[in-house]
């Protein structure tokens, strides 16, 4: 399972368990409570009402003018937002009284546009008659704003629960998070730590499904092909010691038997000397398949000409024609091209790849083996195939062919010689042309190696 779908899941569960905690434990207590602070809201208004009531009817035979009932103004609670509006018998307000919670909220009492702009609002009002003959009405408004609200205990246990949940939410989330991220982190540096001080045989105890499970897979698939490298490297060195060696002993005894002066036959030293030209030979192949390499991995600029096709195969099979019957092989090629087909490439690199793959064939071949080559026109680009009934490759090497310093033991051994480059080096300069190269092979049947050159170069 992915990080992302454990943290949505982890995300709809908090959730749903928080629902459920509020639907079944803090509904119940928080509804309560925001009856019980409105009971006490309309009890406290109610009150004072009450007390207006009756300071009215108390005063009613001696009030002669609204403003020397100072015992009322002095028994209603301040800390409530009211407005007392006396008005005679016509409705006119002969005296106004607020208290001073609603002053502080409401400042500009006196201007009735900016009364009717506040956020006050009114919540009960109280309508009592005057007695004949001051007929008129004492009327009383209650307001509330919003701070007044969020006020109450009801609702702050409310919000408590709203922050808290989040809050909770949250952190748990991120408790979450942290552990699915630190913990593979770790391993990962710890395993990068240890392939640092040179150890490759690393383990993961990180296992699961998700993201960083899939990181760890390519991890350690990098680390066994880091290994593995350096393993075909170590076998390259050794192998370019031992193909150093060979023509290099040989050279060298030939050499000093002839610089010894113990031989006087001409033919003899001619003899001799050839064997150490082609031992020579043998050293500039190698060396140039060393240089090759180099060149591929810097990608040096390829030298783009018009080819004829058929005129550049003919020249490569009229090379080959003595070397493959030397070898005890027969050869064959099928040229289904047009006479004036031409294309575009490195010609000096080109003919690289075909001399590879025809060496390969000729090394890898049995005794009275026989080599196909044949060059086909398609759509867009030619297909070249070097088809040999040698000894195959093996189905679990045939992937590795083209991978660097990679030799397959069954088909090439060290008396072969060979760096395990040359394939690496076709692939490289026939991807570099925009085509493609693959190989197909039967253990003890033979193999097939074909690959595609676009008429035009990008």
């Amino acid at each position: 399972m992915s990080i992302r779908k454990k943290l949505f899941l982890s995300f709809i569960g908090l959730i749903t368990l928080n629902l459920l905690l509020f639907k079944f434990v803090f509904e119940d207590i928080i509804v309560e409570q925001l009856k019980t602070d409105r009971h006490n809201q309309y009890r406290y208004e109610k009150e004072t009402a009450e007390k207006v009531r009756v300071n009215q009817l108390l005063n009613s035979s001696v009030f002669k003018d609204p403003s020397e009932r100072r015992e009322l103004e002095t028994q209603l609670p301040e800390d409530l937002m009211y407005k007392m509006v006396v008005t005679d018998a016509d409705g006119n307000a002969i005296y106004i009284k607020t208290s001073q919670a609603y002053n502080l909220k409401n400042p500009h009492t006196s201007n009735p546009a900016a009364q009717e702009k506040s956020d006050l609002k009114v919540v009960a009002e109280y309508h009592f008659q005057h007695e004949p003959p001051r007929q008129g009405h004492t009327i009383i408004y209650f307001y509330t704003d919003e701070s007044d609200i969020l006020a109450t205990k009801g609702v702050s246990m409310m919000l408590w629960f709203i922050y808290g949940s989040i809050a909770l939410v949250g952190l748990i989330l991120l408790t979450f998070f942290v552990r699915w991220i630190l913990r593979p982190v770790s391993e990962l540096s710890r395993v990068t730590q240890e392939i640092r001080e040179g150890k490759r045989y690393v383990s993961f105890s990180y296992r699961s499904q998700d993201e960083f499970g899939q990181l760890f897979d390519y991890f350690s698939d990098m680390v066994n092909e880091l290994r593995e490298a350096e393993d075909r490297q170590s076998e390259l060195i050794s192998a370019i010691a031992h193909d150093f060696r060979t023509p290099l002993t040989t050279i060298k005894g030939y050499a000093s038997y002839i610089g010894s002066g113990r031989v006087t036959d001409v033919k003899r030293i001619q003899k001799q000397m050839r064997k150490i030209e082609e031992k020579t030979a043998d050293l500039e192949k190698l060396l140039d398949e060393l240089q090759d390499f180099s060149q591929q991995s810097l990608e040096i600029k390829l030298n783009i000409s018009r080819i004829h096709v058929k005129s550049f195969v003919k020249g490569v099979i009229e090379d080959y024609l003595v070397r493959i019957k030397e070898a005890g092989l027969s050869f064959q090629w099928k040229l289904r091209v047009s006479n004036e087909l031409h294309i575009e490439a490195d010609e000096a690199k080109l003919r690289r790849v075909l001399e590879n793959l025809l060496n390969n064939a000729i090394y890898y071949n049995k005794p009275n083996g026989s080599i196909l080559l044949t060059c086909d026109q398609r759509d867009g680009h030619v297909l070249f195939s070097v088809i040999d009934k040698g000894e195959g490759i093996a189905p679990e090497d045939l992937p590795k062919v083209f991978t660097k310093f990679y030799r397959a033991e069954k088909s090439r051994n060290r008396n072969n010689g060979g760096t395990g480059l040359g394939l690496p080096i076709c692939q490289s300069i026939v991807q570099r042309h925009g085509g493609v190269i693959t190989a197909s092979s039967e253990l003890g049947v033979g193999s097939c190696f074909s690959f595609t050159i676009p008429f035009f170069q990008p």
